[in-house]
């Protein structure tokens, strides 16, 4: 996503009359945050640093910023500005203030494009608060494009010569305008062409989707499905709304659908209370579903979310031993 919204900034500085420069050269630099976990607030800090006290750089903070990131990233030639609202991007940079543009007319900003896939927006923001992730209180409630708006993107990219989309949201499958509808349409576009979207929530993957990707023609059958524990306690502790009985009854019936489904995932080991007896349920699960990948994350407490204020019990070093001990049954293989 903050690719797909880098993509829409540079579009717009390039109509601004704003050309690419080093980073030494640059008289402006935008930092487009992603936030989701601490260490990225950290290694942007790293970043950050280094020009907060050059005068001749104007610098801008956008993407997923929560409130009390902003003390951090302060300077006297420091700003932020929403992403929501990148079609003021000039008053922005005149220092103007106004109103935010609550109808997310950014996405109607065609991208500048760049590399083998076209990144279409479909929603942005989040329902769900999950109480390790700061995205709700970044991008705010969930808003989603009309279907007509995405298919008229896809159809312009794909004459511009891709031959592969991403649709993206943080939760795909709640999309305001019924997701199976819109995977439908644009399997409909004419062309050779492959599609696939990210990121799907199970809470919110309902029969009739799941039912959907067994119709698709233009699907590679490849799902990325955040799983997050395999275990019932930390599940309820992440406020996932699933159990890791409803979870494997999901990937059973999409299986179904799509015998050949390669499936990948994510995983945070080390979540505040997770034993080690509770870590083997999470062990357990992946090795009867046999994700094909798994992007693993150790717990870090996020400043904001609900898990923050919950004791991080979980050594350094054993989150660590089972992040290797996934890496090793999933990724290594």
């Amino acid at each position: 996503m903050n690719v797909s919204d880098s993509q829409r900034i540079e579009s717009k500085l390039s109509d601004l009359d704003y050309k690419p420069a080093s980073e030494k050269e640059a008289g402006l630099v935008i930092i487009n945050a992603c936030s989701v976990r601490q260490h990225a607030v950290d290694r942007i800090w790293g970043h950050f640093k280094k020009w907060a006290d050059q005068d001749k750089k104007q610098i801008l903070v956008t993407g997923c910023v929560i409130k009390k990131d902003r003390s951090v990233f302060r300077g006297k030639n420091v700003a932020f500005f929403d992403i929501k609202d990148l079609n003021n991007l000039d008053k922005v940079l005149a220092g103007f203030t106004h109103k935010e543009d609550e109808k997310f007319e950014y996405f109607s900003i065609m991208p500048k494009l760049s590399g083998k896939i076209a990144y279409i927006p479909i929603m942005t923001g989040c329902n769900n608060f999950c109480s390790y992730c700061a995205v709700p209180y970044t991008r705010g409630r969930e808003v989603s494009r009309p279907i007509e708006e995405i298919l008229t993107e896809a159809r312009a990219v794909l004459e511009s010569g891709y031959k592969e989309i991403l649709l993206l949201g943080q939760n795909v499958n709640s999309y305001e305008y019924d997701f199976a509808k819109l995977l439908i349409a644009i399997d409909m576009i004419p062309g050779d062409f492959k599609f696939n979207f990210m990121s799907s929530n199970p809470h919110d993957m309902t029969d009739n989707i799941v039912k959907t990707f067994g119709k698709l023609k233009k699907w590679p059958n490849e799902l990325h499905i955040a799983m997050q524990s395999g275990d019932d306690e930390i599940l309820k502790k992440m406020n996932r709304k699933y159990n890791s009985e409803e979870f494997f009854s999901l990937i059973k019936k999409i299986k179904e659908q799509v015998p050949d489904v390669k499936l990948s995932t994510d995983i945070i080991v080390g979540f505040p209370g997770e034993t080690k007896e509770l870590f083997l349920n999470t062990l357990n699960i992946c090795k009867k579903i046999s994700f094909y990948k798994a992007y693993i994350f150790k717990y870090s407490p996020r400043l904001g979310t609900v898990s923050a204020k919950m004791s991080d019990d979980v050594s350094d070093e054993e989150k660590k031993r089972r992040f290797e001990e996934l890496d090793q049954l999933i990724n290594k293989r």
